[in-house]
């Protein structure tokens, strides 16, 4: 069939046109598919590095949260514990028990000061006499911070897992922390007392801990309990 005037005209008018397309559309290819600048890198590199900032920070803040944390249940036993001696003059765990003296108790100590292994169990925890609790003086029957329990016993190695040996002298009974972080331990022994696990009147059953290494979590710390 033969191919008219027009028809060729039209192919080659079609033909030119997608030409023309192509050709139009080249440089705009190319500009899209071109690289970052070092500006637009150096831009990134900003923003990661201000977001890895705020990892590290926001790291550090909970460290210092749970180090408050710790050292304010000190300060409650602490408090707990003189207002108890005050209104009943003995020690929690160690008081002599008297009948409807304390609501829900029915069992003491033998008064002597010193807070025996089974007396310690009557201050607070589950199981026991809850003394403090009961005394309306806390709020729980079971004192913890995040990473173990907390106790109140008499200061030796058999009870506490701490001896005491650098303790200011006179001291008899302890609060003691299980299971603290290496760096939880030392940065609550730097703001308590001097920094230094075995001295003071901040001491660990261990005499050194490394974060992430050997004795880490510390097992026990204790610091006076008045």
């Amino acid at each position: 069939m033969p191919i008219r005037p027009e028809q060729t005209d039209e192919r080659r008018h079609h033909c030119f046109f997608h030409q023309c397309a192509f050709r139009r559309s080249v440089p705009r290819t190319m500009k899209n598919n071109k690289g970052f600048t070092l500006v637009e890198i150096a831009v990134v590199l900003v923003i990661i590095g201000i977001l890895l900032a705020g990892i590290l920070k926001g790291g550090s803040i909970i460290q210092t949260v749970q180090v408050n944390d710790a050292i304010t249940i000190v300060e409650d036993i602490r408090s707990a514990t003189a207002i108890f001696k005050v209104r009943y003059h003995y020690l929690p765990g160690d008081w002599i028990y008297t009948a409807n003296e304390i609501p829900s108790v029915a069992a003491g100590g033998n008064g002597d000061g010193a807070i025996s292994a089974a007396e310690s169990a009557n201050v607070f925890g589950v199981g026991g006499q809850n003394h403090l609790f009961n005394a309306g003086l806390i709020k729980s029957t079971t004192v913890n911070t995040w990473f173990g329990g907390v106790t109140v016993a008499v200061l030796s190695t058999a009870v506490s897992g701490v001896s005491g040996a650098g303790f200011v002298p006179n001291i008899v009974n302890v609060i003691q922390f299980a299971n603290l972080p290496c760096e939880i331990a030392m940065e609550m022994d730097t703001k308590m007392d001097d920094g230094s696990l075995d001295t003071g009147n901040g001491q660990a059953s261990v005499t050194t801990c490394t974060p992430s290494g050997a004795n880490d979590p510390v097992p026990f710390y204790a610091v006076p309990l008045q």
